[in-house]
């Protein structure tokens, strides 16, 4: 926990003002990055990703979307009025996620679509800070 602590220490003295701005470009490459990776048959496991701040959504939706777009430019609205406090929390609630996730269940997405992403996060970081007026 320490090591975490002190990165996003790091983080905020690298952001500055900006901080805000670099939190919403991270949630929305994360919520691309997931969509993406995430298998598609009819489009409800893409469609049912959902980015919320406060509290994590409940339940699924019905929607479809095969490409991914819509979810994520749903997910971009919520985080555009975003501003530092609460948690962002990006879901999806299909009760065959964890098999997806963790079983291998998809043969699109054998590795699971949110630990590569998470992988990732410290790259992501990087980049948005790189991407924000100094």
């Amino acid at each position: 926990m320490g090591q975490f602590a002190l990165q996003l220490s790091e983080f905020a003295k690298k952001a500055g003002q900006n901080a805000d701005l670099v939190i919403k470009k991270v949630a929305i490459d994360i919520l691309a990055r997931v969509i993406q990776r995430s298998p598609v048959d009819t489009g409800r496991f893409r469609g049912n990703w959902q980015l919320t701040v406060g509290s994590p959504a409940s339940g699924t939706k019905q929607a479809t979307d095969k490409s991914g777009a819509s979810t994520v430019e749903a997910g971009s609205k919520v985080i555009a009025k975003f501003e530092a406090g609460p948690d962002i929390y990006i879901v999806n609630n299909l009760p065959y996620g964890p098999r997806l996730e963790y079983e291998g269940y998809s043969k699109q997405a054998p590795a699971g679509m949110v630990r590569i992403t998470v992988a990732e996060y410290q790259g992501l970081i990087a980049k948005a800070l790189g991407e924000v007026p100094k």
